[in-house]
């Protein structure tokens, strides 16, 4: 594949990523600049590498993808990696 993906964030997950310290911001972009090299260059997503799973119900058509006791909420399209949502464990799925 080889494409160039524009990595997007929505106001809540940019707020969330502001509040939390340095080191949980470190380990959220490692995460997600593996989710994107992979993307880019392999077309696939690393389900198990990165621990991602498909969402149901109303976040059907989203993948949430673990990082500790953070989850993100992501939507992969033909461009984008639209991070929608990260939060603590317990509070993510409330969002909706």
């Amino acid at each position: 594949m080889g494409e160039i993906m524009n990595l997007k964030f929505s106001k809540n997950a940019t707020k969330f990523l502001s509040e939390i310290s340095v080191n949980d911001q470190q380990r959220l972009k490692e995460k997600l600049k593996i989710l994107l090299l992979a993307v880019e260059e392999n077309g696939t997503i690393p389900f198990r590498e990165l621990d991602i799973k498909n969402l149901k119900g109303e976040w059907k058509g989203y993948q949430r993808m673990r990082v500790g006791k953070m989850r993100v909420i992501f939507q992969i399209n033909t461009d984008d990696l639209l991070v929608y949502e990260i939060d603590f464990r317990g509070d993510i799925y409330k969002k909706r």
